[in-house]
């Protein structure tokens, strides 16, 4: 313990096993774990901790949690109270009430979906309220009595199964953080070992969390990357690395950071490699680690739709959540800065901060179409999948959507086995028919397979940009005021990663040549061109040569930093960078020490440098 300890020093690191910070380190680092103190005896232990109550940087309350449910006698009384609150009737719920209140009884029993689907979705809504305000009653008790302290607790990205799995639902990862449930976002990568189809999704997790806290700038992500071995390699954990401080991780846990002799859990790091890699990055990060720490990333221009309604009506499962995961690198892999939108933003207006919008959800609410449809005319693009906005969040048809796309949607069909996982599932996956695109700059007569799910509409207002195999439409665009909408009624992310995935067996090891760590490059250029077509017009901050160099824009009073990760096929030689809005610097530099040069063309200043797995760029004043 006391080698782990010495060892732990060398990183500068904090251990919440040791319960002292390393020496030099200023400012409040302990850490407390109260999941087993009870509501009622939280105040008590608080006082307990005496002058160290001060020191408390976060507090975890558990380990890969959900949130509380509603149950018991008193569930039924507070979902009355709490619905007469939103304005909601007991007609809204059951017709056949005549609204009498006292027939309306909480129950989120998804068989209630065909018959009461008011009840339901009310239900599921009351649901996620409760679990948020009942935490948010431990949370603030401990921000009385613990000043500095972070509260959070670890979610994880696998809970739900592949339905859930680096989808995280809105109530519990977006909504809970702008509640003030919780202060801290806190989760874990573990992609190392789920074959979603590419780790770079494990960012999604961030994201969601970024989401969650939008309009409060100055509160920290904490994200465990993990460095485990077997399991994990050097490059992985290096590419996890920069991702999450990429996507707003401004505290790095390293979870279990202990070779297998005194690991305390399953999770070990045995492998000096893997320790070399992580000291390595840990000494980068050093050199601009005051910009990561204060500031902000930059907006993004593209938004991915998520929302609690969607959620509540499971949208995101099977072939729907492996095309949606898909779907979020390929929009990245345009370059394009993407942030999450979910329906309150459509709401309150922040909508309005995006020039395209990117829609999966089968469920939208109706005040949300509303506002969609609104953003649409004045400027927005926005592009749906297949069964996208068909529905209200009574399970009703859409008809405001439905007129903004220009269809008359008829049916949803799925076709052969489910794409639960794309690494897992679609390379064995058949084709269900061929789409041929009249608009793309690859081969125009070419038609490209699609899979698992198609649309069947029939054109109203909209006009055809592509057919299936028998002629009807598959691709639609129709002008609205200033913006326009195009539907697509197939699942284009599945198309998209069809080639650049082999069959191989799915294997759960740390070498380099494994499948689980394998990195999809050859994706299909046809689907490429029909995801970036919303954004055609939209220049994009930055620009690198090699497109699967993933790039985000960190901002603060400090300078600027400008992580970069490598989701290509290998290292990169004479990579260049456009960057298309300036940044005043005197010194540029890269993290890994690499050699740098800046020149300016045409009014834009152009980096060159070498990139091997990650790296950032820092540009200081």
């Amino acid at each position: 313990e006391a080698a782990v300890r010495e060892f732990h020093a060398l990183f500068s690191l904090a251990s919440a096993q040791d319960g002292v910070a390393p020496p030099g380190l200023a400012g409040p680092r302990g850490y407390v774990d109260v999941r087993g103190v009870a509501t009622d005896k939280l105040a008590e232990f608080c006082q307990k901790l005496g002058a160290q109550a001060a020191q408390i940087r976060v507090v975890s309350l558990g380990d890969e949690i959900g949130l509380p449910v509603p149950g018991g006698a008193a569930a039924s009384d507070g979902f009355r109270q709490w619905l007469q609150m939103q304005g909601i009737t007991p007609k809204d719920l059951d017709p056949a009430t005549g609204n009498d209140w006292s027939k309306i009884n909480y129950n989120a029993d998804p068989k209630l979906k065909a018959t009461l689907p008011g009840l339901y979705y009310w239900s599921r809504r009351y649901q996620h309220h409760f679990g948020i305000q009942d935490i948010k009653k431990r949370t603030d008790l401990l921000r009385q009595h613990l000043p500095h302290a972070r509260i959070g607790a670890n979610f994880s990205p696998h809970h739900g199964g592949a339905a859930h799995s680096y989808l995280g639902e809105v109530f519990q990862w977006v909504t809970c953080f702008r509640e003030d449930g919780l202060t801290l976002p806190w989760g874990e990568d573990y992609i190392f070992q789920v074959p979603v189809g590419s780790q770079q999704m494990n960012n999604i997790n961030l994201d969601l969390f970024r989401a969650g806290l939008r309009g409060r700038p100055h509160r920290d992500i904490m994200y465990y990357v993990m460095p485990h071995w077997p399991g994990n390699s050097p490059d992985s954990w290096r590419r996890m690395f920069y991702g999450a401080i990429g996507h707003g991780a401004t505290m790095i846990n390293l979870f279990e950071f202990r070779p297998v002799q005194v690991s305390y859990t399953e999770n070990h790091a045995t492998h000096d490699p893997m320790y070399a890699t992580v000291l390595r990055s840990f000494r980068e990060l050093g050199q601009f680690e005051e910009i990561v720490a204060d500031g902000r990333l930059r907006p993004g221009v593209a938004g991915l739709w998520f929302s609690e309604t969607a959620d509540i009506w499971h949208d995101n499962e099977g072939s729907f959540a492996a095309a949606k995961r898909g779907l979020y690198t390929a929009i990245i892999h345009q370059q394009l800065p993407l942030e999450f939108v979910v329906e309150q933003d459509a709401l309150d207006g922040t909508l309005a901060n995006y020039r395209v919008l990117y829609l999966t959800d089968r469920h939208v609410s109706h005040a949300a179409s509303k506002k969609i449809v609104e953003w649409v005319g004045r400027g927005g693009q926005l592009f749906a999948t297949a069964g996208a906005g068909m529905f209200v969040e009574y399970n009703r048809p859409n008809s405001g959507l439905h007129e903004l796309f220009g269809i008359e949607p008829a049916t949803l069909e799925t076709s052969g086995p489910t794409i639960n996982y794309l690494k897992q599932d679609l390379p064995f996956a058949e084709p269900i028919d061929h789409v041929r695109l009249t608009m793309t700059s690859g081969d125009k007569s070419a038609p490209f397979p699609i899979f698992a799910v198609k649309s069947r509409i029939k054109l109203a207002a909209a006009k055809p940009l592509a057919t299936f195999a028998d002629g009807s439409p598959a691709v639609t665009t129709r002008q609205s005021g200033q913006g326009g909408a195009t539907y697509c009624a197939f699942l284009p992310a599945l198309s998209y990663y069809k080639p650049a995935i082999p069959k191989r067996p799915v294997d759960r090891t740390s070498a380099a040549d494994s499948m689980t760590h394998f990195i999809p490059t050859q994706f299909d250029r046809t689907a490429a061109d029909l995801i970036a077509l919303p954004a055609a017009a939209v220049q994009r901050p930055i620009e690198c040569s090699q497109p699967l160099v993933e790039t985000t824009i960190l901002e603060s009073k400090h300078g600027t930093a400008i992580p970069l990760v490598n989701w290509s096929a290998g290292p990169i030689t004479g990579l260049r960078l456009t960057l298309n809005a300036p940044i005043p610097a005197t010194s540029i530099t890269l993290a890994s020490g690499g050699r740098v040069t800046a020149a300016k063309q045409d009014g834009k200043t152009v980096f060159t440098f070498d990139l091997n797995v990650a790296d950032a760029l820092i540009l200081k004043p």
